[in-house]
């Protein structure tokens, strides 16, 4: 039996990631992992344009990842997020406390 294809895929940029797929209960600790530590030594990018889906799980690595960078004086920019994303956080009330560039 062969292993299902991944739904979600993560990419390592210059000054972050970039994200396409669905963000779930199952592949939130993908993105997770590749937050830890955050990457580069800036501000940190996250391309979430080709983001499909994302639930409650996918939000608590965003805030996890966001508290760190904050915590060392840097941001955690997610930008481009698909309309399902900024959907989302502005449901969870986070759209003006996280870094949001360029919703679609």
């Amino acid at each position: 039996m062969s292993k299902p294809a991944s739904r979600l895929d993560i990419e390592i940029t210059a000054d972050g990631l970039s994200v396409a797929g669905e963000i779930d209960a199952h592949t939130c600790h993908d993105l997770a992992s590749a937050l830890e530590p955050l990457p580069g030594s800036g501000d940190v990018r996250i391309d979430m344009a080709g983001v499909r889906f994302m639930d409650s799980s996918g939000l608590r690595v965003l805030i996890g990842a966001h508290q760190r960078a904050d915590a060392v004086e840097r941001k955690l920019l997610i930008e481009r997020p698909s309309k399902s994303v900024f959907r989302i956080i502005e449901i969870s009330g986070l759209a003006d406390h996280l870094h949001i560039v360029n919703p679609a």
